[in-house]
């Protein structure tokens, strides 16, 4: 059995996971995904996030909003 390392852009993995686990049953043997990378990406998103909050340089959804806009995303999926 051989061993394969891939990088993956963030905006394909979903994607690619879908490929994988579509092949041949039996072919891929195991898939593992760096924890320390997603999270060091997840982690640094966030504080971006964050500080754009904080400093008043995006614009908030209400509550109302939010739930407004995942009633027209689910009617358009279903």
């Amino acid at each position: 059995m051989q061993t394969i390392q891939i990088e993956v852009q963030d905006q394909y993995l979903e994607t690619f996971l879908t490929l994988i686990s579509s092949l041949k049953e039996g072919m891929i043997q195991n898939v593992q995904i760096d924890e320390n990378v997603l999270f060091e990406t997840n982690k640094t998103y966030f504080q971006h996030a964050l500080k754009e909050i904080e400093n008043n340089t995006v614009q908030l959804l209400s509550h109302d909003a939010v739930w407004e806009k995942i009633d027209e995303h689910a009617k358009a999926c279903f």
